[in-house]
């Protein structure tokens, strides 16, 4: 007998095989009838899986709606939770800049304060310094006054000296004969 399923090769079949192979393929026929009905069937059965599908695909669609809505919500719990603590951490850092500040502000005061008293006192020294120096400078105009006075004085005398020199020279002639008749007399 041969194997219908393999490959029939037209130069081996004789016509039994011939005859059993038609036979074969009329059994394994259907009809219109049964087509029909296994049309139908097959309808059914895509609108079924069809009608399944929809559901399922509208599942789906609630499902990764809600799975959507729910990663929203956390995503703006999360956003929210974020914002609160940036701004925590915002004021913290305030604080902490404000308190700084107010440190270097207080440390600043303080050094101003000893820069002035530091100020304070070399200028007070200086003040001493100049009226040490006012003093010493009046003790030494005040001798270079007597001094003055006193070149003035020799001064004076010299002058007084040069002119009664000179007087003496220029009339000299005249002293001798006034000092002659008188000593002649």
């Amino acid at each position: 007998m041969i194997d219908l399923n393999k490959e029939l090769e037209p130069e081996n079949l004789t016509q039994k095989d011939i005859m059993t192979f038609l036979l074969h393929s009329t059994q394994h026929t259907a009809t219109r009838e049964e087509l029909q009905e296994v049309k139908t069937e097959l309808k059914k059965e895509i609108l079924d899986v069809k009608a399944e599908l929809k559901q399922e695909i509208s599942d789906v669609k609630a499902e990764l709606k809600q799975e959507i809505s729910d990663v929203k919500a956390e995503l703006k719990q999360e956003i929210l939770d974020v914002k609160a603590e940036l701004k925590q951490e915002i004021s913290d850092v305030k604080a902490e800049l404000k308190q700084e500040i107010s440190d270097v502000k207080a440390e600043l005061k303080q050094e101003i304060s000893d820069v002035k008293a530091e100020l304070k006192q070399d200028i007070a020294k200086l003040d001493d310094k100049i009226s040490d120096v006012k003093a010493e400078l009046k003790q030494d105009i005040a001798k270079l006054d007597d001094k003055i006075s006193q070149v003035d004085a020799k001064f004076d005398k010299i002058q007084w000296l040069i002119i009664s020199t000179i007087l003496t020279v220029l009339l000299k002639d005249y002293i001798i004969d006034f000092f002659t008749h008188i000593s002649h007399k």
